[in-house]
């Protein structure tokens, strides 16, 4: 990191990085514009993607509808709210849901173990020192006064060993555990891998041979070899062998309807789903549980999921039909599926007759703009109706044949009309980008090369560059864009590269009439390459600078920041603004591109810009090698895509999906009055002596702020007269680390992030 660096980082903590006051949402979450493909309509388009994604099912608005949720690895927790009836469900996408779980944290499993009828949420806790090592963390649910379901922490699951004492119950990070009634006495019980990841150890609730009331939960380590099986390599054994292979992802199913729990299983490194036969109710009603019959490549008969590696399956009832159905996804977020990604299986069996039907290997995913993984969108007409179209270049798409990606370029056309915006899918692969073998796809539309016709520039991950000249006869007629540089070069030839994840924007920085590039990077910071061609039709590049107006996308890290950035409008003032998205997963807004000065700094206005985080409650744990959490990534780009004067705000995430927001006008200072919104101020961030917090008020509510800490624990609570909508919070007794500001009223609970440095 550079020395002047450093000096803004700590200028800015020491000053904050936000006003006095709390910040103006200016864009809202939208899924006004519909979108089609395939002759129907994506119902989920704006969701996001999935790729490495958990599932749960839980009635989150307590109306008797079992409602979904989604947790995947990159970007943290989605909800989906049914509005359908009994038997034929409606999913729809309801992030405000989302806001009301704690940070998630490994896994996450929805089941009630109090006997209250409200889910509970089961997920990864820490070990002794804040090191990912302990198994099973516990929320009791509970409905707020708006009928929407919340968590409070219960407790992390320990046991008494004879030898050892209290010890934490173990599941291996990054593995899945199960969390059923596997003894069938009306207690949830707990099954998890050995630290070897040789056999699944049962650690049993015994509540109920203790007299308790349902609402406890007390374990014993009951057994070391549940099952009487063990995992090894690609397979499993019947038996307790001495050969194991570390992770396991395990699920329990009555997968033939017979009263007790088979086994369904996966493993890093391996693409196949191992199912185990209980064959306790059958042959032994009185004995333990003892898998008699092996399946390694399930099914043997039939569709199997192609998962390339660590599959994880998920026993959830999809179309609520009674009987819980099979979802099967990847467990990994590198090199992994990220498309056909979520295999769902029927369950049509009866008693005693097992029969499980393929449905569909793009569940949700087929109802969403997808593109596989790192979504860049821009926004261009490419048919010259006069209407911007939507142009999504993908960070990559799995390739089963070399566990490598290969990129992509979607084109959605705009097929608005008065009242009515709407985008229509007219390719997946737009000029057969899918040939040229290109990793990473990050496009960029305009004239570079002087000649008045908008051309094509493409950034890939390895930090190079391609240039699609435009060969139509003018700028009237839809571009015909033809590769004439596969590696673009600058003015003295050589190989323009931003060390990885090149974004390029096509914009006029210099104010001199002619077109520049600047390219996000790995760094976090932009590459300035200075227009300098005299001759119209020839591209003549210069680099000017490698940190233009010292913006970064985010000023703590220092490599695979992935800067991203947009050149506009991004309200009615006719500014030219920079915002930026980046590892974070928070869009970095910037004044000053727009003056034509090439060598100021420009000024950051916000590193929240409208609270778009679309990491969704994701629980970071810094300073551990748990990998589990990839970078995530935002690319943003705003216009007005439905011809009527409004502002649309549309952001790339990293698991290949987008997001759309729609800007409003919103009076006055401090958190704007939207319906639905949850977020709330909280600055600075990172912080070391002081956080303030600020939050719409408007009804006048008291409220009740806490802090927790990374185990769910609370640090700090307060509770605050109604008339209040902001506090000032000393935090200099705390340890650095992250924690969570909770804020909680009539109107529902709210979560933000934030890190304290020490």
């Amino acid at each position: 990191m550079s020395t002047l660096r450093v000096h803004m980082v700590l200028l800015l903590v020491c000053i904050g990085l936000y006003p006095s006051h709390a910040q103006t949402i200016f864009y809202q979450r939208d899924s006004s514009i519909k979108v089609y493909a395939y002759g129907r309509q994506q119902t989920l388009a704006w969701c996001g993607g999935f790729n490495s994604s958990q599932f749960a099912m839980g009635d989150l608005n307590n109306d008797g509808l079992q409602d979904l949720v989604v947790f995947d690895a990159e970007v943290g927790l989605r909800t989906f709210i049914n509005k359908g009836t009994v038997g034929n469900p409606d999913y729809q996408f309801a992030p405000e849901y989302a806001l009301n779980f704690p940070p998630v944290l490994g896994y996450l499993q929805l089941a009630d173990y109090n006997c209250d009828g409200i889910p509970d949420l089961f997920q990864q806790s820490l070990g002794i020192g804040g090191t990912v090592a302990s198994g099973f963390s516990v929320y009791k649910g509970y409905y707020n006064s708006a009928n929407q379901l919340c968590f409070t922490f219960y407790k992390n699951l320990i046991y008494n060993d004879p030898i050892l004492g209290l010890q934490y119950t173990y599941n291996n990070p990054g593995d899945i555990p199960a969390i059923v009634d596997v003894d069938n006495d009306g207690d949830l019980d707990f099954l998890s891998y050995d630290d070897n990841g040789l056999r699944m150890c049962l650690y049993k609730n015994i509540r109920v041979e203790l007299g308790l009331s349902c609402d406890s939960i007390v374990i014993e380590l009951a057994d070391h070899c549940w099952g009487r099986f063990s995992s090894g390599g690609d397979t499993v054994h019947i038996g307790c062998s001495n050969f194991g292979y570390f992770g396991n992802n395990a699920c329990l199913v009555d997968y033939d309807m017979d009263g007790d729990y088979d086994y369904f299983g996966g493993k890093v490194g391996f693409s196949n789903i191992s199912f185990l036969e209980n064959g306790r109710i059958p042959y032994n009603p009185s004995g333990a549980d003892s898998m008699v019959y092996q399946d390694v490549t399930w099914p043997s008969s039939g569709t199997k999921a192609n998962v390339p590696s660590f599959p994880a399956a998920y026993n959830i009832d999809v179309d609520q039909d009674g009987k819980k159905d099979l979802i099967i996804a990847p467990n990994y977020t590198e090199l992994g599926q990220n498309y056909n990604s979520i295999w769902y299986y029927k369950n049509l069996s009866v008693p005693g007759g097992a029969n499980w039907q393929f449905q569909s290997d793009s569940f949700l995913t087929d109802q969403t703009i997808d593109i596989g993984s790192s979504a860049h969108p821009t926004l261009f007409d490419i048919n010259k109706d006069g209407k911007p179209d939507l142009i999504i270049g993908s960070g990559g798409y799995y390739q089963d044949s070399t566990g490598y990606l290969r990129s992509r370029i979607s084109c959605y056309i705009n097929t608005s009309t008065p009242g009515s915006p709407s985008f229509t899918l007219q390719t997946k692969d737009l000029l057969g980008m899918d040939s040229f073998n290109f990793v990473g796809a990050a496009p960029a539309c305009g004239d570079i090369d002087n000649d008045g016709k908008a051309d094509l520039i493409i950034g890939h991950t390895d930090g190079t560059l391609s240039y699609f000249k435009n060969m139509a006869a003018s700028d009237l007629v839809a571009p015909d864009w033809q590769l004439a540089q596969l590696y673009l070069k600058d003015v003295n030839g050589d190989t323009i590269n931003t060390d990885g994840s090149a974004a390029p924007v096509i914009y006029d920085v210099d104010k001199d009439g002619k077109n520049d590039l600047v390219i996000g990077s790995t760094h976090g910071g932009l590459y300035y390459y200075q227009n300098v061609s005299t001759t119209p039709g020839n591209i003549q590049l210069k680099l000017m600078n490698t940190h233009l107006g010292n913006a970064y996308a985010d000023l703590r890290v220092t490599y695979g920041v992935n800067s991203t950035p947009f050149i506009g409008k991004i309200d009615t003032t006719n500014t030219d603004y920079l915002l930026m998205g980046g590892y974070s997963g928070n869009l970095y807004l910037y004044s000053g591109i727009g003056s034509g000065d090439t060598t100021s700094t420009y000024a950051l206005l916000d590193s929240q810009y409208s609270y778009t985080d679309t990491t969704y409650n994701l629980y970071n744990h810094p300073g551990t090698t748990y990998g589990i959490y990839s970078s995530h990534y935002t690319s943003p780009v705003i216009g007005d895509v439905a011809g009527d004067g409004s502002l649309y705000l549309i952001v790339g995430t990293t698991t290949g999906g987008v997001e759309l927001y729609k800007r409003g006008v919103y009076a006055g200072a401090g958190v704007a009055t939207i319906p639905g919104q949850s977020k709330f101020a909280l600055y600075p961030n990172p912080a070391s002596e002081r956080i303030n917090v600020a939050w719409q008020n408007a009804a006048a509510q008291s409220t009740i702020l806490s802090i927790l800490n990374m185990e769910g624990q609370e640090v700090y609570g307060i509770t605050l007269a109604p008339n209040e909508d902001h506090t000032s919070i000393n935090i200099s007794m705390l340890p650095g680390g992250v924690y969570t500001c909770v804020l909680q009223n009539a109107t529902g609970r709210r979560y933000e992030k934030f890190s304290v440095v020490r």
